[in-house]
């Protein structure tokens, strides 16, 4: 009994042995088995919701930063093509970009909260320095009119700063943005990192209790299988995604650089720099050697060149601004198809682009070439040669990224030649009013002079005596043309209009404006009024300019008042600095579309062709601007004109300038 019970002891001591070596690591190996599955489902969620949050949020986010950048950065080049140029669509570009960054803004709010407090703290100060920038422009008048060269950069000079702030604040959002994708990508790798190492650790154990238990080997040995392709899947995805973050950076680096170029080539209006700008953005950034030829009357005309050695880039000089004779086919080709065109193997083709004795040999040291046309609306204006290294051809991106430089380059080569043509034009039509204008005084006044003694002569006929009244006449209208023409070339020039102020007596000068138009108000049926103020002072300002505007202002307004009709000329002092006068009339008004053209010069409505040189308004304008004062008009279309200006006041106290004369006095 004692040999049986220590054998049943023995067998229960195995069994028991046995049951716990089973089932140790069969708890082990479920337990494994468990967190295997759990622990990528747990991982994969919270990494899925962290990259959602990238996708949704920050990558949204940081695109919308990078667009308020692009648009700040935009609204400057407007600001200076505006005042440039003067043309209204850089202000509608300028007011879209405003708009644009204002859209961006509300959605970069209902965006930041979501990242992290720092990037709610940087919109909130760029959306400070914006504001700003903007209202400064707005107090800077960069969008109201063209403004004088010297004022313009002034104020662009003192507001520069807060454009620099806004930019730097638009960076630095830009910045955060960028840190917090960078932060979660990287809590991202450390919890697949974690992952993995779980991973290995629980396969370890399922792999030790599998030697415990040989019944269980064969499944873990299909978990582990499991385990290591769910790894290489996780390394396949890992790949795939350096690949696009590669493919993203490089086309961030491109954009980029179209981006800078864009600018660099918009930063000039003259022709060559846009080019020698455009020779350098492509050597060293795509290319090797650059050849810009462009297309004249005459042919093509070697404008530009540049190489990456300075030896080769001298040689390459001597042939600037020569014309281009011999071209190979493919230049051909593509000067007129307007696509470009790419040699594998720029031998021949290349030296005989480069031309000279040199050329062969610089043809030899590179790789393949790629010519460019430069287009812009339907015209090709310039071809751009371009040749790689010779140890790295040019690929299909390359000729992508020199397609969309060229097409950045053409749209700045046409501007700089359409500014270089209008620059020319206002030249020669300045010249020629100089020159006309100085060239008539001669035998103008040898007319006068003429007319003068013969009607001082006994003359028998009355008709002679009127005929000679009707040459005077003509001749003084001539040299008050003559007068208007040198005026206006004056204010183009830049110039202000010369001005003798001294104390006026509005009540004098109403008087004597009266007497001149009273005979015409006469025969036109046109009642000619006066209203002043009892206790309107006088003025500082220059009597025979002051007579002059309100004589042109006068005469216009008798020309479209009709027959039964009135002119009110009116003079009010609404503060003690300056005083307001009014020519107003009731003929058939001026339409709204023509407001804001009726100060040009030479400009007139249909309706008044030929009426007159379309001179005075603008001369009237820049007397009243010489005065320190400002014009306007108001009009209602079927019922009548207003035009007011002001003076300033005439002050007995006020400082006195370097002549010792009382300064003027502008509101």
């Amino acid at each position: 009994m004692a040999e049986s019970r220590k054998e049943r002891r023995s067998l229960w001591r195995v069994g028991t042995e046995s049951s716990w070596t089973t089932t140790v690591p069969a708890v082990f190996i479920i337990v494994s088995l468990l967190f295997l599955v759990i622990l990528p489902i747990v991982i994969g969620r919270h990494t899925a919701t962290m990259r959602a949050e990238i996708t949704r949020v920050a990558e949204p986010a940081r695109i919308g930063a990078n667009a308020i950048q692009l648009e700040l950065a935009s609204e400057f080049d407007n600001l200076i093509a505006f005042q440039v140029t003067e043309q209204p669509q850089y202000r509608r570009a300028y007011q879209k970009a405003v708009a644009n960054q204002e859209l961006q803004y509300a959605r970069m709010r209902r965006l930041a909260a979501g990242i992290k407090p720092e990037v709610a703290a940087e919109l909130d100060i760029l959306l400070v320095d914006a504001r700003r920038w903007h209202e400064a422009v707005r107090k800077g008048e960069f969008l109201d009119r063209p403004l004088p060269s010297p004022v313009f950069l002034t104020r662009l000079f003192e507001q520069h700063p807060l454009f620099e702030n806004t930019l730097r604040a638009a960076s630095d959002l830009q910045v955060d943005i960028q840190v917090a994708i960078d932060d979660r990508l990287q809590r991202i790798r450390d919890v697949e990192k974690l992952n993995v190492s779980l991973t290995l650790v629980l396969t370890i154990l399922a792999l030790t209790s599998a030697l415990m238990v040989a019944g269980l080997g064969h499944q873990m040995r299909l978990l582990a299988k499991e385990a290591v392709a769910k790894r290489r899947d996780a390394l396949r995805e890992a790949n795939q995604a350096k690949a696009a973050r590669a493919d993203a950076e490089r086309a961030e680096r491109r954009s980029t650089f179209l981006a800078t170029a864009g600018q660099q080539l918009g930063a000039s209006l003259d022709l060559q720099q846009t080019l020698d700008t455009l020779a350098h953005l492509a050597v060293p950034n795509l290319a090797e050697m650059c050849l810009l030829d462009v297309i004249e009357t005459a042919g093509p005309r070697r404008a530009a060149a540049v190489h990456r050695d300075q030896r080769r880039a001298e040689e390459l000089g001597v042939s600037v601004g020569r014309p281009v004779s011999a071209m190979p086919e493919i230049y051909t080709v593509a000067m007129k198809g307007g696509h470009p065109r790419t040699v594998n193997k720029s031998g021949p083709e290349l030296g005989q682009i480069i031309g000279g004795p040199a050329g062969d040999e610089i043809a030899s040291t590179c790789g393949s070439l790629l010519i460019v046309p430069l287009v812009n609306r339907g015209q090709t204006l310039a071809v751009m040669s371009i040749a790689s290294p010779a140890t790295r051809p040019f690929t299909d991106d390359d000729s992508t990224l020199a397609a969309d430089l060229a097409r950045h380059a053409a749209l700045a080569v046409d501007n700089a030649r359409l500014y270089l043509e209008s620059q020319q034009a206002v030249r020669a039509r300045e010249e020629v009013l100089a020159i006309v204008s100085h060239d008539l005084r001669n035998p103008l006044n040898a007319i006068t002079l003429s007319a003068s003694l013969l009607k001082s002569a006994p003359i028998a006929d009355s008709d002679d005596a009127e005929q000679i009244d009707v040459i005077q006449l003509s001749a003084r209208r001539m040299s008050r043309l003559i007068e208007d023409l040198l005026d206006v070339t004056r204010m183009e020039g830049g110039k202000s209009l010369p001005i003798v102020p001294q104390r006026l007596d509005i009540d004098s000068l109403f008087r004597e404006a009266h007497e001149i138009f009273r005979t015409q108000a006469n025969a036109a049926s046109v009642a000619l009024n006066c209203h002043m103020s009892d206790d309107l002072p006088d003025v500082f300002a220059d009597r025979h300019r002051v007579l002059q505007v309100l004589s042109n202002l006068i005469g216009n307004a008798m020309k479209f008042t009709p027959a039964g009709g009135a002119v009110d000329i009116a003079g009010m002092a609404p503060g003690a600095t300056e005083v307001i006068i009014s020519v107003s009339d009731n003929g058939p008004g001026i339409p709204k579309e023509n407001l804001s053209d009726i100060f040009n010069p030479y400009w007139q409505a249909k309706r008044t062709a030929r009426m007159g040189a379309g001179l005075g308004l603008p001369i009237a304008k820049g007397i009243v601007e010489a005065h320190g004062g400002r014009i306007w008009v108001e009009s209602q279309h079927g019922k009548g004109t207003s035009f007011s200006f002001t003076l300033p006041v005439f002050l007995e106290n006020a400082k006195k300038d370097e002549a010792g004369k009382p300064a003027v006095v502008v509101a």
